[in-house]
């Protein structure tokens, strides 16, 4: 691990965007425990946003993931995801996507990682971000590997190799350098087991590994220059070039040294005793072994110690050292073993936690969905209380409900407010000669034409049988005039003949505009006693409250 200050301490007065931000230093500099600090603090935060919430969450999904708690990382990575993706945030649904991925792919949990990595190249392409895109095909190439199929993994790490090209960035460029020489040796040591030959993938991924040290070196980046190193000392090991791959792994183990990177000097330690047994000195190799068993650095490193073991095995077999031959046949059964029993129970945790968050996930729509129907049912429930069930229009309890807020405002913004008192002529003739059903007919018709004439701001109402009722907002007592005129005309223009032979209707129309301090009540008063002189007078006409009507010109 790349040394880093641990001791920076953050104050307790720091905001949570400086939390969130000191923490993805930290990941760059390889100090993921002060990271996870850092973005469990601006998680507890109480005024953290729900989008810091969820910066947080993918933080210590990374953080976690490198201190090898694939639980804890999985989790965090599920609950970033599910805001992201929720909010439509696709580049960042691509980067969690990827980290999940890895995290899946570590436990060999390969189905599910696929399932991210495909999340992750759709949504890098969907946002058209080719660094994004890279990561994901990298990703990808890596779980395809993993699956065992070689094609596809060496297909998407060229693709990813060719995107890396055009983007002139040092991270990527030797990313897909070296994960691509690292399938490679992959591959060859898949042949190598089945006893095939190998000797082509091993070459290809050594193209590769050169290149990575060489661009590692001109970045003048030691740690990457290690990982590079330690690949390709596999691959020249594999090809049989002993001499070189000594020099490498001389210069590996120096630079790891150097820099105090204990986790791979280990494996350049192991890379350099395979050598020495690749080389005949059984002996040797089998003392260099020996010594790295006894390091307790080694127990947390449970695929080295199978790899040491089973070796020690091959080699005292070999020699005809029977009791110790089966002494390490017994230890590498024995990790082998509890590693099995280690991931299939983390495995197993990690796919419960999951599943954990994927029910509370759908508890949650669920519970919205079902506040979306309540609240439907209580607008529909809303809709018939306050409609006509025959004209659809506005019964009298929504007239109760909005006249107050007009009235109202016409007083305080001194906006016009018009009444039109509606009925028709003679309406009892109607239903004695045509029945109940022909009127019914005739109300929904007038019920049309008073949609036809009013605003979203008016109100048209049935006040009760044949009687209806237009409020109309900002209107001038002469356009609530006009507006009425061209009612009348509706209605006399309109074929009720068609409806019924021998049938036609007219009405009488009263019409009063609000005064100032005047109760609703009062108002609605003098429209209604218009609509008695409009009748008394004649019908079929419209009549102007008597104290209304010097204001016509």
């Amino acid at each position: 691990m790349i040394p880093v200050d641990t001791d920076v301490a953050v104050p307790r007065h720091t905001s949570v965007g400086d939390l969130l931000a000191s923490s993805k230093r930290a990941s760059s500099q390889g100090d993921h425990r002060r990271g996870a600090d850092q973005a469990e603090e601006a998680l507890a935060r109480s005024e953290a946003t729900a989008e810091q919430q969820a910066g947080a969450h993918e933080l210590l999904m990374l953080h976690r993931l490198r201190l090898g708690d694939y639980q804890s990382s999985v989790k965090h990575g599920l609950l970033a995801l599910e805001y992201f993706t929720a909010n439509g945030n696709l580049l960042a649904t691509s980067n969690v996507h990827c980290t999940l991925a890895l995290a899946f792919s570590d436990t060999a949990l390969n189905e599910t990682a696929l399932h991210h990595v495909l999340g992750a190249v759709e949504t890098a392409r969907a946002c058209a971000n080719p660094t994004a895109e890279f990561w994901a095909l990298s990703r990808s190439s890596l779980v395809h590997g993993a699956m065992g199929d070689a094609e596809r993994a060496v297909d998407l790490g060229k693709q990813a190799l060719a995107l890396a090209e055009t983007l002139h960035d040092p991270d990527t460029s030797f990313t897909a350098l070296n994960n691509l020489g690292d399938t490679y040796l992959t591959i060859a040591r898949t042949m190598l087991s089945r006893q095939e030959v190998a000797s082509q993938p091993f070459a290809e991924g050594l193209i590769l590994m050169r290149e990575a040290v060489g661009l590692a070196q001109e970045q003048q980046n030691p740690f990457r220059e290690a990982i590079a190193r330690t690949n390709l000392v596999s691959l020249l090991i594999g090809l049989g070039q002993l001499d070189e791959a000594r020099e490498q792994g001389r210069q590996g183990k120096a630079l790891s040294k150097l820099h105090g990177y204990r986790s791979l000097e280990i494996d350049i330690d192991a890379q350099l005793a395979e050598l020495v047994r690749a080389s005949g000195c059984f002996e040797e190799a089998t003392a260099m072994m020996e010594a790295q068993l006894a390091n307790p650095d080694v127990d947390d490193e449970p695929a080295l110690l199978a790899k040491l073991h089973r070796s020690l095995y091959e080699m005292h077999k070999a020699g005809g050292r029977f009791a110790q031959a089966l002494a390490h046949h017994e230890r590498l059964y024995a990790v082998t073993l509890l590693t099995t029993v280690q991931t299939a129970g983390l495995q197993a945790q990690m796919l419960i936690n999951t599943i954990e968050i994927e029910h509370a996930r759908h508890e949650v729509e669920r519970f919205q969905l079902e506040v979306r129907v309540e609240r439907s049912r209580a607008e529909e429930l809303d809709d018939q209380a306050n409609t006509d069930p025959l004209t659809g229009l506005l019964n009298r309890r929504a007239l109760d409900r909005e006249l107050p807020w007009m009235t109202g405002r016409a007083e305080n913004d001194r906006r016009p407010l018009c009444a039109a008192m509606i009925d028709f002529d003679h309406f009892k003739q109607v239903n004695d000669a045509h029945g109940h059903a022909m009127g019914d007919q005739v109300l929904t018709v007038m019920a049309s034409m008073l949609r036809t004439i009013t605003r979203g701001t008016d109100l048209a109402v049935r006040v009760g049988g044949e009687e209806f009722l237009l409020v109309l907002a900002d209107t001038s007592l002469a356009e609530a005039s006009a507006v009425c005129d061209r009612l009348m005309t509706s209605v006399r223009a309109y074929d009720w003949n068609a409806l019924a032979l021998g049938l036609a209707c007219r009405v009488s129309v009263g019409l009063a505009a609000f005064g100032s301090h005047e109760s609703a009540s009062g108002w609605l008063a003098r429209a209604d006693a218009a609509l008695y002189e409009a009748k008394s007078t004649g019908r079929d006409r419209v009549h102007v409250d008597e104290r209304d009507a010097e204001t016509i010109p």
